[in-house]
C-alpha cells in the first residue's frame, strides 16, 4: 500500500522529475510531516524497487493509477442543424477537461469514444450529469462502460494529498460554523465561507416556505448581498434551483454561457461567470432548501466534490435546528 507521504512523494516528483530529496524533506514539513531527507531518498528507493516509479519523468505503475475510477464512455449524435457547432463544443470542453485522457471522433454504430479517469464514483456522476445536461440537444445515445487501462499517460501524477489537504480545511471551517447558535448568523457564515474557500463570485441559500411551494431567499455573500432582488423568491418548479429541491440532487456546470438551466446567459457572459454548483440540504430525507454558488473559473471535479462534503455537513448542522420545531425559519427572517 501507499501511504500519504509517498502519495505525497510521487506527486511531487510528477511535477519535476528532478525535485531533489532535500526539497520534497522541505515541502513534507511544510505539510507537517516529521520525516527526515534520509527516510525521503530511502521511500523513493523503495517506490523504485516495488516498480512504482519505473523511471524519470516519474511513470506510475498502471496498477497504482486503477485506484482511480475507470470509465469508457460511446457518444452517438443526433442529426440536427448546429450539429457542427455543438460537436465543436463538446470537443473544447473535454480537451478542457483534466479528467478526459482521451476523446476521439469514430465511424460505425457511434460517433464519439472518451476516456475518463476521476477520483470517486460520486465525481464521476456529477460530471456526467452535467455533461448530459449540456450537451443534450446532441446525444441521442449515451453509454459508459467500466475500464482498466494497461498502458498510462506518463505525464498524469496524483496529487491526492492536495485534496486530503483541503478536506481538512473544510473539516476546520465546519467546526466553527458549529459553534455558531444563532441561525441568522449561521447562514451568513455559511455563504461566506463558499465565497471564501471556494472561490465563488457570489453564494446563497434559499429555504423552502412553510406552505412549500416557494424557496426563500435567506442569505447572499460575495458580489451579490441584495436578498429582495427578482430570485428571492422562486418557485420549486422553476429553473434549476427547483430542480434540485425537487430532486434532492446536486446541479453543476462548467459552461454557464451555454447551459440551458441558465436563465439568463448573457448575463453569466458579461459578468465572466463559468461555473455553478447547487445542492439540496436534506432534513429527515425531504429537501428543506438549496445551497448555490458561481463562480469566475471553471471547478475541477474534486471541486464539486469537496462543495458537496460541504452541504452534507450544512445539512446535518441545519437540522439541529430542526429538531422539534414545525418550521425552520418565519418568513420575516
Amino acid at each position: 500500500m501507499i501511504d500519504e507521504i509517498e502519495k505525497i512523494i510521487l506527486s511531487n516528483l510528477g511535477k519535476n522529475a528532478r525535485m531533489s530529496s532535500i526539497e520534497i524533506t522541505r515541502i513534507l514539513h511544510d505539510l507537517d510531516y516529521k520525516i527526515t531527507e534520509r527516510a525521503v531518498r530511502y521511500r523513493i528507493k523503495k517506490l523504485e524497487n516495488e516498480g512504482i516509479i519505473l523511471g524519470y519523468s516519474t511513470i506510475l505503475n498502471p496498477a497504482y493509477s486503477n485506484d482511480k475510477v475507470h470509465k469508457l464512455i460511446l457518444i452517438k449524435f443526433k442529426i440536427i442543424k448546429n450539429t457542427t457547432g455543438l460537436v465543436d463544443r463538446l470537443m473544447k470542453h473535454l480537451n478542457e477537461s483534466s479528467f478526459c485522457v482521451y476523446a476521439c471522433k469514430i465511424q460505425g454504430e457511434f460517433d464519439f469514444i472518451c476516456h475518463i479517469v476521476m477520483d470517486s464514483t460520486d465525481q464521476f456522476d456529477l460530471e456526467i450529469d452535467n455533461f448530459i445536461y449540456q450537451f443534450s440537444d446532441l446525444i441521442s445515445d449515451f453509454r459508459t462502460f467500466d475500464s482498466r487501462l494497461f498502458k498510462f499517460n506518463p505525464n498524469l501524477s496524483f496529487d491526492d494529498h492536495d485534496l486530503v489537504n483541503r478536506k481538512l480545511t473544510i473539516h476546520k471551517i465546519l467546526n466553527s460554523l458549529n459553534k455558531e447558535e444563532n441561525i441568522a448568523k449561521k447562514l451568513d457564515l455559511i455563504v461566506e465561507s463558499v465565497v471564501k474557500y471556494f472561490d465563488a463570485a457570489f453564494a446563497r441559500i434559499w429555504i423552502l416556505d412553510e406552505n412549500q411551494k416557494y424557496l426563500i431567499l435567506k442569505c447572499s455573500a460575495g458580489i451579490y448581498t441584495n436578498c429582495h432582488g427578482e430570485f428571492s423568491k422562486v418557485s420549486m418548479y422553476a429553473g434549476k434551483i427547483g430542480h434540485v429541491l425537487r430532486t434532492k440532487k446536486p446541479a453543476i456546470s462548467n459552461d454557464l454561457s451555454n447551459d440551458p438551466r441558465i436563465k439568463y446567459p448573457e448575463w453569466a457572459r458579461k459578468a465572466n461567470l463559468k461555473s455553478f454548483a447547487g445542492f439540496p440540504l436534506i432534513f429527515q430525507n425531504r429537501s428543506i432548501g438549496v445551497l448555490a454558488m458561481f463562480s469566475e473559473k471553471k471547478l475541477k471535479p474534486a471541486d464539486f466534490e469537496l462543495i458537496e462534503i460541504f452541504c452534507n455537513d450544512v445539512s446535518r448542522q441545519l437540522s439541529l435546528f430542526l429538531e422539534g420545531q414545525r418550521f425552520l425559519f418565519d418568513k420575516e427572517q
